[in-house]
């Protein structure tokens, strides 16, 4: 997947169909390592959960039994209008698992517990050899469990803030653990993200109560790229943030500090599991979308920010003692709308929308432009979940979609839904019926055809715009084969210019089908159960340079 352009708000690029079909799976142990892992880079584990240094006295001998206790605290760099603030603020760390491990043996943990909302603890112990006291980025309960993995080690491992060696000789002790924010380990970052996941999880309980694990991989310079993975490594929904370049942390992206690029992906992981997405993901900077695509990426950046009670989505880059700044920066409710998108299709104006429908309602952020609409955050969220099984009109997760739905739930009118998107360049109910995108492709009806151009002005686009896809909407009554078929018209076709693929999904973001290459025709034939797909023609040239227009025919029979 390629990077953005611009690292904007709609930085949850998702992963090939291949991997978007596999079961959703929300199981876990509370203290369990990854049972597979994404491509490490062997770093000893010993570095990132091992004691800090100290010695120990010999093993053996009648069991001394003791009490530590102890505060766990971290240090957080402040995401401020000029980029990341090189004074650090130090907060507890709250509810995050406490182990008391064998001096000689990382992996050998005799007793653990947890810290409480002020970060201390304490624990009884009763041992025959030396120990030392470790901290780990995993919080919470049941299944609504946070982890925030090491993504770099042979074997990833959850985060931790360690101590020196302990003499169990001594008796009582008190142990402090801190994770401060010094480049290349940062154990700061690490925490910060384990809080800022936690603050939102509490922030959603009043409407999510019980929403599953959730899984978080990051490293310094252990990712390029921000995404989110309905299925990750273990099995369970996972986030993925930027750490900057290993060659050049102090002036590459890193996302560890910055809460409201964190939040915009936790509202993507809401989205994915509780709502309905069909976003195929991709890079993008601004320009119109597909509004499939527009509202996915938009909706999670009011979500997150609201969430947080943070007006101003901001992504730094750089580190204190390097070159840090802001590289975007968007107010939700004012200032600069960023790219040429409008109403439906624009991202940003997606996100003004959904902001203005909760701001000043219970549970929501404050209102600054008198709006008309305040929603309560827990009927929005009712309207939300609601349109995972939402059928028609507006089956496909669209802006549209969720208006209407707030309006059926008697939570908005149709005239303040209309004032909204006016406010955006367009209208409600859209123009061109009650429900335009995408356009539909009936089985046996004959063909449709379309043109798509790659190239999205000066700013190339080859997943999410739609110069470069042209989607359908296909209704299956009654369980049966359906056979869709597309030719490419282009006249003078050339593959590595002109190629358009072929998938079809269904409205789970499973991939049913896909014909891909650089062949004129495209042919998929499917047994397909009743119920609403979506058929995908994608323009993909071999590179941007030699994209070209392409026109084609597309029928169901």
């Amino acid at each position: 997947m390629a990077c953005p352009v611009l690292p904007l708000p709609g930085s949850a690029m998702r992963l090939s169909f291949a991997m978007l079909v596999c079961a959703l799976v929300l199981a876990a142990c509370p203290q369990d390592e990854p049972k597979s892992k994404p491509k490490p880079s062997g770093l000893n584990p010993l570095l990132v959960i091992g004691p800090l240094g100290g010695s120990a006295d010999p093993d053996g001998g009648t069991a001394v039994g003791l009490m530590v206790s102890g505060q766990v605290t971290f240090d957080r760099l402040p995401v401020t209008a000029g980029g990341l603030g090189s004074t650090p603020t130090t907060a507890p760390a709250v509810n995050v698992l406490i182990e008391a491990v064998r001096h000689n043996d990382m992996f050998d943990v005799v007793a653990t517990t947890t810290t409480d909302a002020s970060g201390n603890y304490t624990m009884n112990l009763l041992l025959t050899h030396d120990f030392y006291m470790r901290a780990r980025t995993i919080t919470g309960t049941g299944t609504g469990i946070d982890r925030v993995y090491h993504n770099q080690t042979s074997t990833p491992v959850l985060h931790a803030a360690v101590g020196p060696v302990l003499n169990r000789a001594t008796g009582n002790q008190t142990a402090n653990l801190h994770a401060d924010t010094t480049l290349g380990m940062n154990r700061g970052g690490a925490f910060s993200i384990l809080d800022s996941v936690r603050r939102l999880r509490a922030a959603a309980a009043g409407s999510y109560p019980n929403l599953g694990p959730l899984d978080v991989y990051w490293s310094v310079g252990g990712n390029l790229v921000t995404d989110t993975d309905p299925d990750g490594p273990n099995s369970r929904p996972t986030i993925r943030l930027a750490g900057g370049s290993s060659a050049d942390p102090a002036n590459t992206d890193h996302d560890e500090f910055d809460e409201t690029v964190i939040a915009h992906e936790w509202a993507s992981f809401l989205q994915l599991t509780q709502s309905r997405d069909n976003n195929f993901g991709g890079p993008h900077a601004g320009e119109e979308l597909v509004f499939s695509a527009s509202y996915s990426e938009g909706v999670v950046t009011a979500i997150g920010c609201a969430l947080l009670g943070i007006q101003t989505y901001r992504d730094t880059t750089g580190y204190p003692g390097g070159a840090t700044s802001v590289q975007f920066e968007f107010d939700c409710e004012s200032g600069v709308l960023p790219g040429a998108g409008m109403g439906y299709g624009s991202e940003f104006r997606v996100t003004r929308v959904v902001w203005d429908l909760i701001d000043g309602g219970l549970g929501g952020p404050a209102d600054f432009d008198a709006d008309p609409v305040a929603i309560a955050m827990s009927d929005f969220f009712a309207s939300f979940d609601a349109m995972a099984a939402r059928s028609a009109p507006y089956e496909v997760a669209w802006l549209a979609g969720l208006l209407q739905q707030l309006i059926d739930d008697a939570f908005l009118s149709q005239v303040h839904a209309d004032t909204l998107m006016q406010s955006q360049g367009a209208q409600f109910p859209p123009a061109g019926g009650a429900d335009p995108f995408p356009s539909a492709l009936v089985i046996g009806a004959g063909t449709a055809s379309g043109s798509l151009d790659a190239w999205s002005g000066v700013t190339p686009n080859p997943i999410l715009g739609p110069q470069a896809n042209a989607v359908f909407r296909l209704e299956v009554a009654t369980a049966q084969t359906v056979t869709v078929t597309l030719i490419n018209t282009t006249v003078g076709y050339v593959g590595g210019s002109h190629r358009t693929d072929l998938t079809i999904w269904d409205l789970s973001r499973n991939a049913v089908a896909a014909e891909t290459g650089t062949g004129v025709t495209k042919v998929a034939s499917m047994g397909l159960a009743a119920g609403t797909y979506i058929v995908r023609v994608q323009h993909l040239p071999q590179t941007q340079a030699q994209s070209a227009p392409a026109t084609f025919t597309i029928e169901a029979q």
